[in-house]
């Protein structure tokens, strides 16, 4: 069993408050953020709010912690801080205090589970006790159903799809995940205040452009030029074109299975931004997916993949769209192809000009085209 406790933790509390915790453990202390997820009910409404705190913990052996939280700050159900006006007549609304800090423990129910119990400590009313059974996602595979159809079908199920959705292509049925999250971390707030000012500093230090991650359109275009470089980032990387993302999909012949089958997820990005809108705030406690078109500076690659860009802070960005859909399938499905039909996907794909040097300028894309073309064990 893995006795770290970094990652992403979840459950609903006796009460029935919603609870998100985000952990980075460094040797037996604990630190990170704990959301709560509240409602209070007026005379003739119900008020929906976040408790979102920092918190300290230590481990008193392998399987138990003990700690607490402090510095609450109150949002709004869509993840902005309330000002103090706000705050004020929502106090005055519900009667409700909140708490000064909050002592807590912990025990191990195995590698993906965790009970916490808390005591709220408020500056007149009496404590309040709650606790609850966290979750933390286990590696599986995409629970999004797949449609399956050969390579030629593909092309024509292409061609009769509607605009405004986006694609991306998987060699596996992996689920869907940002690189940031499969390194198993789950505290953005820390990344952004500890990590990206480090890789701000070395990117201007070799780039043409200065970027600013004080800037949201500057932080944005740094943050895509280094997922297309490698580097972890909340970013996971979509298509406007169905057979751009057959070709991700297709390409790395060392991670297809013979027998296997690619996968092509399909989103509505149109849908779903008339739901969710633009805006994706980092410093907020629930859970966000959303997709954005973010600016290209120093990326030549944008433009030829017709990328654009989902940012979430959540380890499980599946989830939270089917949440959301009425139907099955609303806002996000797959397309399964046979990776033995992949000869002629990628002949296919090359007629079209969707190649490794025209989807990455320069000399990776250029070495990775001939090694295709000359070494190609197909």
């Amino acid at each position: 069993m893995s006795t770290s406790y970094t990652g992403q933790w979840k459950g609903e509390s006796e009460s029935g408050s919603f609870v998100l915790i985000n952990v980075e453990q460094v040797n037996d202390h604990l630190i990170g953020r704990i959301s709560v997820f509240e409602s209070a009910n007026l005379a003739d409404d119900t008020v929906s709010f976040w408790t979102w705190s920092l918190f300290e913990a230590r481990l008193i052996n392998e399987n138990t912690i003990k700690g607490e939280a402090y510095r609450p700050s109150i949002h709004k159900r869509h993840g902005e801080e309330l000002s103090l006006d706000e705050l004020s007549d929502l106090t005055k609304q519900t009667g409700l205090e909140f708490p000064i800090n909050t002592k807590f423990g912990g025990v191990r129910k195995g590698e993906y589970e965790l009970q916490v119990e808390w005591v709220s400590n408020y500056p007149s009313a009496e404590p309040r006790r709650d606790k609850v059974l966290l979750k933390r996602e286990q590696p599986a595979s995409s629970r999004v159903t797949t449609e399956e159809m050969t390579w030629n079908s593909f092309k024509e199920y292409a061609l009769d799809q509607k605009d405004g959705l986006i694609y991306r292509g998987q060699s596996r049925h992996w689920r869907l995940r940002t690189s940031y999250h499969r390194t198993g971390r789950a505290d953005l707030i820390s990344y952004m205040d500890d990590k990206l000012p480090e890789v701000e500093h070395h990117i201007n230090a070799v780039s043409n452009h200065n970027y600013d991650i004080k800037d949201d359109r500057s932080l944005g275009a740094l943050l895509n030029l280094a997922q297309h470089h490698g580097y972890p980032t909340p970013l996971l990387d979509w298509t406007k074109s169905p057979y751009v993302a057959a070709f991700f999909a297709f390409e790395n012949e060392m991670q297809l299975k013979q027998e296997g089958k690619i996968s092509v997820f399909v989103f509505d990005q149109s849908e779903w931004t008339n739901l969710t809108g633009r805006a994706a705030l980092i410093r907020v406690p629930n859970m966000v997916v959303r997709t954005l078109e973010l600016p290209g500076f120093g990326n030549s690659r944008v433009l030829p993949q017709q990328s654009v860009t989902m940012y979430s802070n959540t380890d499980n960005i599946e989830s939270i769209i089917k949440s959301n859909e009425k139907t099955k399938g609303q806002f996000l499905r797959a397309v399964s192809i046979p990776v033995s039909d992949r000869k002629t996907a990628m002949r296919d794909l090359s007629l079209m000009g969707i190649t490794w040097g025209s989807m990455f300028p320069g000399f990776d894309g250029v070495c990775k085209q001939l090694r295709a073309r000359h070494f190609n064990k197909n």
